[in-house]
């Protein structure tokens, strides 16, 4: 976790992730990662790193509840799992250790602000034209080049004879 960078960087491509709802009237959603289109963040036990998995593998532990914040600020989310039911994605910038899966317990102090998000407008979103291309390992997102910014890309040209 790092603070929030500047729109068109290189870094806010990978800052960005979207929240895609399992159904039109509950709270649970799958979270993706704007930069691997097709995947989806998962956790595994408590104290232990979220990754990263194909979205085919949807499962319990990728299925996040979004709550209203546990810091208690109106513009603040928590996402709580929904397998694990006192363990919210917890990131704590101050001691480096990521994003985690963490239950809650009364005698870490900070608990709540760790595990309160705000959500918003992403840093990126998709161009109406771009589309997903699938590769043999990863997906990867195609968009015009007029949306890059600061940001690295490669540029094929089909040559014929």
């Amino acid at each position: 976790m790092q603070n929030l960078p500047e729109p068109g960087t290189d870094i806010a491509l990978y800052a960005t992730f979207r929240l895609i709802p399992k159904d039109a009237t509950s709270k649970s959603v799958t979270i993706e990662p704007f930069h691997l289109p097709g995947t989806i963040v998962s956790h595994q036990e408590p104290d232990q790193p979220l990754t990263v998995v194909d979205s085919s593998k949807d499962g319990p532990s990728s299925i996040f509840l979004v709550v209203p914040g546990l810091d208690g600020r109106n513009q603040t989310i928590s996402l709580q799992s929904q397998s694990n039911k006192d363990c919210y994605v917890h990131s704590d910038m101050s001691s480096g250790s990521g994003v985690k899966l963490r239950c809650k317990s009364n005698s870490e102090a900070g608990f709540n602000q760790a595990t309160s998000f705000v959500a918003g407008k992403g840093l990126r979103q998709y161009n109406p034209i771009s589309f997903v291309a699938k590769g043999g390992n990863q997906n990867f997102l195609l968009e015009p080049l007029f949306n890059f910014r600061d940001e690295h890309y490669t540029v094929y040209f089909n040559i014929k004879d």
